[in-house]
């Protein structure tokens, strides 16, 4: 376990010091992977997008037919 230290800030540089540890183990994507991840969400966030404004304009469509046709 790591040295505790005696003080206001011994908490927090504590803390601190452990994320730094911690972030030396993590395995960042390559430049590749996280294009090719970015792609992923754009295209998704695209289709996404179509796919609902589509399901708005018939849900739209149709409600204002019925509405109509109830007058």
């Amino acid at each position: 376990m790591a040295e505790e230290k005696k003080g206001f800030f011994a908490g927090p540089v504590n803390y601190f010091n452990e994320v730094k540890q911690e972030l030396k183990k993590v395995t960042w994507p390559t430049k590749g992977e996280l294009y090719g991840a970015t792609i992923v969400v754009v295209a998704v966030t695209i289709l996404l997008s179509v796919a609902l404004g589509l399901t708005d304009m018939t849900m739209a469509f149709v409600l204002e037919h019925v509405m109509a046709k109830s007058l």
